[in-house]
């Protein structure tokens, strides 16, 4: 009987919040700065600044299709964040028909393409979307 309270109150403990800085939540986050502007056409734009170094910018476009409720929207913008080691990170990014496309400096990159590939793509063409 002892073990079965032990090992609740071992997995209780370990289910607790951990909190690496104790002031965290106490900390006021104040936004120095947003805006917001559309077209009333589907295009937008929109970003923030707040005082602990979070900052947001992002564009959007629409481009309407043949029919009606058709068509594809891009996104292109930034994030800008600290970490809680007060390191600062940034991500630029577009998002579109070919997904979301992230970029930063901290952030992988993609390989080089390998001939193999470049190989298929010439003998197979029609296994890939071409790209105008």
């Amino acid at each position: 009987m002892k073990l079965v309270v032990l090992a609740v109150l071992l997995a209780v403990a370990a289910a607790a919040p951990q909190i690496i800085d104790e002031d965290y939540e106490k900390k006021p986050i104040r936004l120095i700065s947003y805006y917001f502007n559309q077209d009333g056409k589907g295009n937008y734009e929109y970003g923030y600044e707040q005082d602990n170094g979070q900052k947001v910018d992002e564009v959007g476009r629409s481009y309407p299709g043949p029919e009606p409720e058709t068509g594809s929207i891009s996104k292109e913008g930034s994030f800008e964040f600290i970490a809680p080691n007060q390191q600062k990170y940034r991500v630029d990014y577009l998002a579109n028909e070919g997904g979301f496309q992230p970029r930063g400096a901290h952030l992988p990159q993609a390989p080089a393409q390998i001939p193999e590939y470049d190989a298929i793509r010439q003998q197979y063409p029609e296994l890939f979307i071409k790209k105008d």
